[in-house]
């Protein structure tokens, strides 16, 4: 039987063969970089590029636990300096609703952790896995607000970006989002 990824694989090699239009590299010519950056979850039931109908220039995702900005921060930074801060003017942040974040802290996936790797302690304290508990709107539109909140007190990031930072939740039942007043 033939796994998964195998399957992926092989999907990869008909794209290359009958799809692929190579891109410019950096250094080699202009490259267009997008000017949105997404920072949304990793759950493939809440996928930004399924229900924005993203084209593959139209934005920069950026996927991990819970959609939290601090996981992704370091990629925003990279961007700006990559681009000499001249692409990116707008921030967005998706959360959504029945996340698996809300169902569990960092705390119980730290005591979990530390079970199976005593010897590892003291790193697994150091892990943020940016979880909070409560599934309901409120809990949603309150995280999403901190999470904007450390893009706008942060030093690091241009004051013309912090303007233009939004955050949304993503209802996976109805496939809308709704806007999170700061």
């Amino acid at each position: 039987m033939a796994s998964k990824w195998n399957e992926l694989l092989e999907r990869n090699r008909v794209y290359a063969e009958t799809k692929h239009q190579p891109k410019t590299f950096l250094g080699e010519g202009p490259v267009a970089i997008p000017s949105v950056i997404i920072f949304a979850c990793l759950d493939f039931r809440a996928s930004v590029e399924e229900f924005l109908d993203l084209k593959p220039d139209e934005a920069l995702v950026v996927r991990n636990l819970g959609g939290r900005v601090k996981s992704g921060l370091h990629a925003l930074l990279f961007l700006e300096e990559v681009t000499k801060s001249q692409a990116l003017k707008e921030v967005i942040i998706i959360h959504h609703t029945n996340c698996g974040c809300t169902v569990i802290t960092t705390a119980d996936v730290r005591e979990s952790l530390k079970s199976k790797y005593p010897q590892m302690a003291n790193e697994i304290d150091q892990f943020d896995f940016g979880t909070y508990k409560g599934g309901d709107l409120e809990n949603h539109n309150r995280v999403v607000r901190e999470d904007m909140k450390l893009l706008q007190d942060s030093p690091l990031v241009r004051e013309e970006l912090k303007a233009h930072v939004r955050g949304y939740v993503f209802d996976i039942k109805t496939g809308k989002l709704s806007l999170v007043p700061q």
